[in-house]
């Protein structure tokens, strides 16, 4: 026979003011992420952008993600470094009591227009920063996975896949030359690239194709030393190291490389339209290459 009120066992009891205390502080952050104040978030997200990089950054729509994330989606972004890139989608997700702190904590993911494979044509990293306004240190990270090159750096590129990851760290992002400081690594790879013709004064390059070029750069406050760059193609070989001094615009950054070519026949057939001698297949040549990268001179 079952009497009422039911015994609960001690050990249930002992555990209830622990429960409804868990229960409380779980009902008080999904109030507070159901009442966090997104749009006037992503609206201080974009504009922040703009004002720390220049780009000017417009978006089709967006909205909430969950748990705690914002979702743009059909972005535009325009820039005189950059021209013109067009992202699919773009969410981040946000660390909600660092931005009740003040503090910018994110995590990333930008997708490319036009690929169908998952995880292919992403950029994915994390953002924290000391305040919104960027005035403290800042840090990002990254990875690129099969980003198509063709639709960030036309005209100069038709055809190519970069992936690889990053990192970069600036004490202060303020100013018009602050993207260009701070301190940071690079390393990718690419893959299937044709660099298409590029004008330099009156003249312009024929195209070039590599099969696989591998990279790796450590910045300190816009200088650059390329610690490894190779590549090789249907046109060839090449190997380099040596020094860039970041500029603005990006076109008008100054080389100081060494490179050592060692040329296919499709190459030596290409060499007049560089300005460079006349190659042997297969003969290695090494020699200088320094100014602006649009306009570099070669140095024998």
């Amino acid at each position: 026979m079952i009497t009422w009120p039911l015994a609960w066992p001690e050990t249930l009891k002992l555990k209830g003011p622990l429960g409804w205390g868990l229960a409380s502080l779980a009902c008080f952050i999904i109030f507070l992420f159901l009442t966090f104040p997104y749009g006037p978030l992503q609206s201080r997200m974009l504009t922040e952008l703009h004002r720390a990089s220049g780009w000017e950054v417009r978006a089709a729509d967006w909205s909430v993600g969950l748990p705690t994330a914002i979702e743009w989606r059909n972005l535009v972004l325009t820039g005189p470094t950059i021209g013109v890139i067009p992202v699919e989608a773009a969410r981040v997700t946000i660390g909600v009591f660092q931005a009740i702190l003040g503090q910018l904590v994110v995590d990333y993911a930008i997708q490319l227009p036009g690929v169908t494979p998952a995880g292919v044509g992403r950029a994915t990293g994390s953002l924290t920063a000391a305040s919104w306004s960027l005035e403290g240190p800042v840090a990002v990270k990254g990875r690129l996975q099969e980003l198509d090159l063709a639709a960030v750096l036309k005209p100069y590129v038709s055809r190519g896949t970069i992936q690889g990851d990053f990192m970069h760290r600036w004490d202060n992002v303020q100013g018009t030359q602050a993207a260009l400081k701070g301190e940071g690594t690079v390393k990718v790879e690419i893959k299937d690239l044709v660099v298409e013709r590029i004008a330099a004064g009156t003249s312009a390059n024929s195209s070039l194709a590599f099969g696989s070029i591998q990279a790796a750069l450590a910045c300190r406050d816009g200088a650059c030393d390329v610690t490894e760059l190779k590549g090789d193609g249907m046109d060839g070989s090449f190997t380099a190291q040596g020094h860039v001094a970041l500029r603005q615009p990006l076109q008008q950054s100054l080389l100081d490389l060494t490179v050592t070519v060692v040329p296919g026949a499709g190459f030596a057939q290409k060499a007049a339209s560089l300005s460079l001698p006349p190659f042997q297949p297969g003969i290695p040549l090494t020699f200088k290459l320094v100014g602006p990268i649009m306009t570099a001179r070669v140095a024998f």
